[in-house]
């Protein structure tokens, strides 16, 4: 069982409560969550995939190496916005759903493939959060900003090696 310290991880079974609205302090806490815990998710996944595919091109390993760094430094930086604000990582459960799909696979073209997928996603939430908190929080929209744009280097090294 991983530990997932800072964060409480709802059961394999549960579903994690839905983010709060955005007009209030709890609903860019729960975005935030969302995000680092998924940064967390994707850091564990990368290292443990670039260990874990031998058969994989040595590059995409190196690659999913720097690119789980990129993930931590994302990661300490969603943090460190969340002290900021006051949001406890643990006072709502986020899944660990990403993590058991990820460490599920069989081959480093099955976890490329699922890992682009949850790249897009993660893009897409950041570039509408930076849409929806440009006005109210530019700090906050600011940080997804630049993550949402690391990930848009992460989709290109997926696309490169996985074609």
């Amino acid at each position: 069982m991983m530990d997932w310290s800072p964060f409480a991880v709802c059961g394999p079974d549960e579903r994690a409560p839905g983010a709060r609205g955005l007009n209030g302090p709890d609903g860019i806490g729960d975005r935030l969550r969302t995000a680092a815990f998924a940064e967390r998710q994707a850091f564990e996944a990368f290292t443990w995939a670039a260990e874990r595919f031998t058969d994989a091109p040595e590059g995409l390993r190196a690659a999913w190496r720097r690119i789980g760094l990129e993930e931590k430094k994302h990661l300490d930086m969603l943090l460190g916005r969340m002290k900021e604000l006051g949001v406890d990582p643990a006072a709502r459960a986020v899944s660990d759903r990403l993590w058991r799909g990820l460490s599920s696979c069989a081959t480093y073209a099955e976890f490329g493939a699922l890992m682009r997928e949850a790249e897009a996603r993660g893009q897409a939430a950041e570039e509408s959060f930076v849409r929806s908190l440009s006005e109210t929080d530019p700090v906050t929209a600011g940080l997804f900003a630049k993550i949402a744009a690391d990930e848009a280097e992460h989709l290109a090294v997926a696309d490169s090696y996985l074609k």
